[in-house]
């Protein structure tokens, strides 16, 4: 689980806490079952290439996939989540926060802000046979091939501002002036926001709608929309998340964690925790650990 901001958001922890980039290779196994269940939003920027294999993505509701050599660059403050594709996959993840491209006011307003405040561009598929993308996907794994290095911080930087200035080139952009706010997409963020922050007290659908300023109606469709499932089934895979953190880092009781994230019953805790996670809370502990 994410430590998060007042407004749902993620903070990001760092390789290097004051340089706001991150390059890792991942590996993920075709059987690998995610404890993570919440889809999340932040300000970074964050660029996926996957090399073998494939992935899924759940982005603002959709489902994007990735085959080998193809990438995706995710705008900043977009609803996502990675999931397996059942099958093993090989991945460059590339997150860096926009502030590192601002040099200035001046370069900030002509050269970021037109792509992160652009509400119409979530995502941008980037493929490696494509010649204008090649150059995007080759920076990823140059500067992965920096880590290491005792200039990592100069060297990465240098070469990021040439990825930017070649996606720059391709990706859709606004007028600073133009900025269209998506405000369904907001409302979202607010409900979500609301689960994240009191997902231990008792609330339901009537409170996570309110949050959003919508009706109980509105507010579910809202959900299906961005998240695919009701604000309620959210707030209880936000809830079971929270316990499976709990199950590894304490030596709580199984009632004792019910309670903590927000279930009445130990009973009910457990046969939902077995039916999102395919085992029991103790099994879940013991086997994790």
């Amino acid at each position: 689980m994410a430590d998060i901001r007042e407004d749902g958001s993620e903070i990001f922890h760092y390789e290097i806490p004051d340089f706001p980039l991150s390059i890792k290779k991942n590996y993920i196994p075709a059987n690998i079952e995610f404890p993570e269940l919440s889809i999340h939003w932040h300000e970074e920027i964050e660029i996926t290439y996957v090399i073998s294999g494939s992935v899924d993505h759940q982005l603002n509701g959709k489902r994007v996939k990735l085959n080998a050599g193809e990438a995706i660059f995710i705008n900043s403050k977009q609803l996502h989540l990675i999931q397996s594709d059942k099958v093993d996959c090989e991945l460059y993840c590339l997150i860096f926060n926009p502030t590192l491209l601002c040099a200035s006011n001046y370069i900030a307003g002509k050269y970021v802000v037109p792509i992160i405040e652009n509400e119409n561009l979530d995502y941008f598929y980037l493929k490696d046979e494509n010649e204008a993308h090649k150059p995007v996907l080759d920076a990823i794994i140059k500067i992965h091939e920096l880590k290491g290095d005792d200039k990592f911080e100069l060297k990465s930087l240098e070469i990021l501002l040439g990825l930017w200035r070649s996606l720059f080139a391709i990706l859709p952009k606004i007028k600073a002036n133009e900025v269209v706010v998506n405000e369904d997409l907001n409302k979202v963020k607010k409900m979500l926001s609301l689960v994240h922050r009191n997902y231990a007290e008792n609330i339901g659908l009537e409170q996570i709608c309110a949050a959003g300023n919508v009706g109980k109606t509105k507010g579910t469709d809202l959900f299906y929309r961005f998240v695919n499932m009701t604000p309620v089934e959210y707030l209880i895979n936000y809830r079971i998340e929270v316990a499976s953190n709990m199950l590894l880092d304490t030596t709580d009781s199984v009632t004792d964690i019910a309670m903590a994230v927000g279930f009445s019953e130990s009973s009910y805790f457990a046969r939902t925790f077995k039916s999102k996670m395919g085992m029991s809370p103790l099994k879940y502990r013991k086997t994790r650990r």
